[in-house]
């Protein structure tokens, strides 16, 4: 029986159109594969971080320091003579209720034995350390008690209100610690003392508040610190009140000294009976001795 030519045809192209729609399933399948199989790109290698030894460095032998810049951020500070450094060192700014002031400022004045006239530790009259943290105008010494004010050797005034760079405890490098002066360590300190000079230019940078900011900020400190003042002041004397109080006999109580009837005057007390005079002792003649009896008389 004869095929009709269309049949035919279908019959022919069966075979094509299969592994045209094979080739087809693979291609799917395998981009597939691929796509379920490609890794996200690898992250870009992290930067070197750069290892700053405390306390700091110094290779500028005995070239002068034209220029200081402070991060508070890093708490790190770098030394310039012109475009070249010439050394860094750690430092410990304000704390965030006591920030540095960040700006352009300049070296005011140079004292290498300072001490702080606002910041020390109280002592109570028998000389143990009552408070590690005082603050003249903020705290009050009990009665009897010492202020021992804070040293700040190798201290660079910046400022005309005392903010300032000088040796101080930096106990843990990168973290802010101080008042708002600019603690330096002591191997260092002496370095920038000896190589600046009054008007040596001191930028700081980082998060605080500029120089306007900080002063207003200080201002309202002054003001807390004030009423912090009189309040404890006022305490201390009502402690001294009711503890005299509470040693003292009321008026009316039976042990006290008996009152003076009204009307009665005024006598001055007796005066105390004089001490009976030591009796003088007479003092006799000497008696005349016996004359010793002339050999041969009889007695």
């Amino acid at each position: 029986m004869a095929v009709p030519l269309e049949s035919a045809t279908v019959k022919s192209n069966l075979p094509l159109t299969l592994t045209r729609a094979t080739l087809l399933i693979g291609a799917v399948l395998l981009a597939s594969c691929q796509n379920v199989q490609k890794k996200p790109p690898a992250p870009p290698p992290e930067p070197v971080k750069e290892v700053w030894k405390y306390p700091g460095e110094w290779t500028g032998g005995d070239k002068a320091i034209t220029h200081i810049r402070i991060n508070v951020d890093t708490q790190r500070a770098t030394l310039y003579h012109g475009d070249e450094v010439v050394g860094w060192t750690y430092v410990a700014s304000g704390i965030i209720s006591y920030p540095t002031p960040t700006g352009e400022f300049k070296i005011l004045e140079k004292v290498k034995d300072k001490v702080s006239n606002l910041y020390g530790k109280g002592y109570d009259v028998g000389g143990k350390l009552v408070n590690s943290d005082f603050k003249q105008g903020r705290d009050v010494l009990p009665a009897g008690g010492k202020f021992i004010a804070a040293p700040m050797k190798y201290f660079m005034r910046l400022t005309g209100d005392g903010v300032g760079m000088h040796i101080g405890l930096i106990s843990k490098p990168g973290r802010r610690a101080s008042h708002g002066c600019i603690r330096l360590p002591s191997k260092m300190a002496p370095i920038l003392f000896a190589h600046t000079s009054v008007g040596t230019p001191v930028s700081i940078t980082g998060n605080g508040p500029d120089y306007k900011t900080y002063l207003a900020q200080s201002a309202a400190k002054a003001k807390d610190n004030a009423a912090k003042y009189a309040a404890a002041k006022k305490k201390l004397e009502d402690a001294a009140a009711a503890a005299t109080a509470a040693t003292s006999l009321a008026p009316d109580d039976p042990n006290g000294p008996t009152p003076t009837p009204a009307g009665t005057p005024a006598t001055s007390p007796a005066a105390p009976s004089p001490a009976p005079a030591t009796p003088v002792e007479e003092v006799k003649p000497a008696v005349p001795a016996t004359p010793a009896p002339t050999p041969g008389t009889v007695q």
